[in-house]
């Protein structure tokens, strides 16, 4: 799995600060890592909108529930 750069993770840290709760942020960061592993092994830019709709496809296919979808 390819790591998330330390500028980025710092900086997605920051941006749920206060609206994630304590014990989910590790779940966020989990996702954030599936996500940017998912874009760079896809070929899928991971600053476009629309790599999105093709990573929640993927989790779909993976039986991933609803609300992890959602984190």
């Amino acid at each position: 799995m390819i790591p998330i750069p330390p500028a980025l993770r710092t900086l997605f840290l920051e941006s749920i600060g206060q609206v994630v709760p304590g014990n989910l942020k590790g779940a966020y960061l989990k996702w954030l890592r599936y996500y940017w592993d998912f874009c760079h092994t896809y070929h899928f830019p991971h600053e476009h909108r629309e790599s999105l709709s093709h990573f929640l496809r993927k989790l779909q296919e993976k039986r991933q529930t609803q609300a992890q979808q959602e984190q």
